[in-house]
C-alpha cells in the first residue's frame, strides 16, 4: 500500500467534498468454486424488493485488531434461524456482506440495505472506519464542516480502510470457526464487499482498481467474490482502462442522474459510471435513477436534513431489488436470480424501472 499511496494522492484529496453528503445521511474468483444452488424457474422469481422470510438480528461490537492497534466498531445484521431449524435438519449456509461508510459516517450507515439482504438470508458487517468516521464532525459547528471532512480524506486514512476490510474478513473466518453468534451458519467462501461513496472507493480499492501510473494493487483482495458500489466516482481521469481493467469479479454499480457535484466540487452525475465502463466486459452492471442524489444511495434516514420523497422511496425498492438479485446470483449462484437481473428485453430488474431509469450490463 505505501507503494501506491503517494500516486493515489490526487484521486483522494478531491473525494473529501464528494463524500461530505456521505455524512449527512449516515447521522442516523472464487464465486467459480462455490456449489450452484438450486433455483426457482425464471417465471418464478420472488419479489426481490419485499422483505425476505427470515427475521433480522442485530448486534453491536468493537473488534480490535492488535496488528495495527486499531478498533473497528462494527453492527452485525443476521437471519435469525430459530423458526428455519423447526422441521429442517440443516439450515442453509449464508453468505457474507461487508458495508464501508461514507466520509464522516458510522456503522449505523447503508441500514436500509443491510437489513433487507439479512431478511434475505445475508449476514452482514458494516464497519465504521475511525479517522475517516463521525469523529470528524461531531462537536464542531455548521460552518466548520467542510474542513473537518477534508482533513478525514487521508492517504493514510484510505490505507487504514483497506486494511479494515482485510481484517474484518480474516476476522470473519476466525469467527466462523468459532462458531460464534450470527456467524454459525455464514459461509466464509461467499463474501461481497460493498459501500457508499468514501465506501465505494474503498469497494474499489479491494477489488483491483489500480493507481493511474502504477503496475500492480495493493489493496485486493482475492476472497471477496462481488461487490457493489454505491455512488462510485473516478476523479482522476488518467489512465482509466488501467486504473479499472484488473476489476474481474462480478460488479454492480448504482448511482443517479442527481448524484453529481457536492459543494461545489466539479463531479458530474456521468463521472460515477466512468467505473463501469472501463471494467473489462462479464458481469458487470449499471443504473442509474432518475432523480437520484448522493443521498438516498447512503442507505440512512434522511431525518429532518433532507425531507424524503414518494421518488426516493421508489428509488430504495429499486435499490433493494436489484442489490439482493445480484448478490443471490453471484455469492448464491441462483441462476433465476441471473436471468432475472439480467433479462432486458421483457420482465426482470429492467421492467421494474422507470421510463427514464437506465440499466446496462456488459
Amino acid at each position: 500500500m505505501k507503494r501506491a499511496l503517494p500516486l493515489l494522492l490526487t484521486y483522494i484529496a478531491v473525494v473529501a467534498v464528494a463524500c461530505f453528503l456521505a455524512f449527512v445521511v449516515s447521522q442516523t474468483t472464487a464465486s467459480a468454486q462455490v456449489p450452484a444452488q438450486k433455483s426457482k424457474p425464471a417465471t418464478e422469481t420472488v419479489k426481490y424488493s419485499l422483505p425476505g422470510t427470515y427475521k433480522t438480528e442485530s448486534a453491536l461490537a468493537t473488534w480490535r485488531d492488535a496488528s495495527r492497534q486499531r478498533e473497528l466498531p462494527v453492527k452485525l445484521y443476521f437471519p435469525d434461524t430459530n423458526a428455519a431449524k423447526k422441521g429442517a435438519e440443516e439450515v442453509a449456509k449464508f453468505p457474507v456482506i461487508l458495508f464501508s461508510h461514507g466520509l464522516g459516517g458510522n456503522r449505523e450507515a447503508g441500514i436500509r440495505w443491510a437489513e433487507h439482504w439479512a431478511s434475505h438470508g445475508f449476514v452482514v458487517v458494516s464497519m465504521q472506519h475511525a479517522g475517516s468516521d463521525e469523529a470528524l464532525w461531531k462537536g464542531a459547528a455548521p460552518r466548520d464542516f467542510p474542513e473537518k471532512m477534508k482533513a478525514g480524506a487521508t492517504l493514510s486514512n484510505l490505507g487504514l480502510r483497506v486494511g479494515d476490510v482485510h481484517f474484518v474478513i480474516d476476522e470473519i473466518i476466525r469467527r466462523i470457526d468459532a462458531r460464534e453468534t450470527g456467524f454459525v451458519n455464514a459461509d466464509p467462501k461467499r463474501i461481497g464487499m460493498s459501500g457508499h461513496s468514501f465506501g465505494a472507493q474503498t469497494t474499489l480499492a479491494v477489488t483491483g482498481q489500480k493507481a493511474p501510473t502504477l503496475g500492480g494493487q495493493s489493496g485486493f483482495d482475492s476472497r471477496i467474490v462481488a461487490a457493489i458500489a454505491f455512488s462510485p466516482n473516478a476523479r482522476n481521469k488518467s489512465n482509466l482502462t488501467r486504473q479499472f481493467g484488473d476489476i474481474k469479479l462480478p460488479f454492480f454499480s448504482v448511482t443517479g442522474s442527481d448524484d453529481g457535484s457536492i459543494l461545489g466540487d466539479g463531479t458530474k452525475a456521468e463521472d460515477r459510471r466512468l467505473p463501469f465502463e472501463n471494467m473489462p466486459a462479464g458481469q458487470k452492471y449499471l443504473v442509474v435513477f432518475d432523480g437520484g442524489d448522493h443521498a438516498i444511495f447512503g442507505g440512512s434516514e434522511f431525518r429532518q436534513r433532507r425531507p424524503g420523497t414518494t421518488r426516493d422511496t421508489g428509488i430504495q425498492a429499486g435499490v433493494m431489488a436489484g442489490t439482493l438479485a445480484f448478490w443471490s446470483a453471484y455469492l448464491r449462484q441462483d441462476d433465476a436470480a441471473r436471468e432475472w437481473l439480467s433479462r432486458i428485453e421483457q420482465g426482470g430488474f429492467k421492467a421494474t424501472l422507470g421510463a427514464k431509469d437506465i440499466f446496462e450490463l456488459k
